[in-house]
C-alpha cells in the first residue's frame, strides 16, 4: 500500500502576475521621482552657474533613467562638448600655460546674477545644487519606497 502526501496550490501565477506589476509600477514612480529630482538639481545648478565665459546654463542636461543590477540612477551634468571648461568653472581654478595654478574669481555678468537661495554663482555650481537638494531627494525616495 503505497502511502504519500499530496497538495495543490492554485492562483499562483495571478499572485506573481500582481507582483511583478507592483514592481513594475514602483520601478515606474523611481524613475519620474529620480528624474523630477534632477530636474530641480538641474534648475538650480543654472541658477548658481557662472555666466562671464560660455553658457554653461545652456550645456546642463539629464539623461534617462537607466538601471544596472538592479539600481536606478540617472545621469546629469554638461554636455560633452563643454566638460573640460565646465570642470574649470566648476572648480574655480585652472592651469595657465606655464603650469602656474590661477583661482577664477566670478565676474560681472555672474555677479549680475544674484544670490539665489542664498548662494551667489560660481565654483561649485552642481556640486552646491546637489546639497541644496539633499533633503528633498532622501524625502522624495522615502516617499517611493515606503519609508516616509
Amino acid at each position: 500500500m503505497a502511502s504519500g502526501f499530496n497538495f495543490e496550490l492554485e492562483g499562483l501565477d495571478a499572485i506573481f502576475t500582481a507582483l511583478d506589476a507592483t514592481l513594475d509600477e514602483i520601478d515606474s514612480r523611481v524613475d519620474k521621482t529620480l528624474y523630477t529630482l534632477a530636474l530641480k538639481v538641474i534648475y538650480d545648478a543654472k541658477k548658481l552657474a557662472p555666466l562671464d565665459h560660455g553658457d554653461l546654463e545652456a550645456a546642463l542636461t539629464i539623461g534617462e533613467v537607466k538601471q544596472l543590477i538592479g539600481v536606478s540612477y540617472i545621469d546629469f551634468g554638461t554636455t560633452p562638448d563643454v566638460d573640460s571648461y565646465a570642470v574649470i568653472q566648476h572648480e574655480g581654478f585652472y592651469k595657465d600655460a606655464s603650469g602656474a595654478v590661477r583661482l577664477m574669481e566670478p565676474g560681472e555678468k555672474t555677479l549680475s546674477k544674484g544670490a539665489y537661495n542664498g548662494e551667489m554663482p560660481g565654483a561649485k555650481f552642481l556640486e552646491r545644487a546637489i546639497k541644496m537638494n539633499e533633503k528633498l531627494i532622501i524625502e522624495e525616495l522615502s516617499k517611493v519606497l515606503g519609508g516616509g
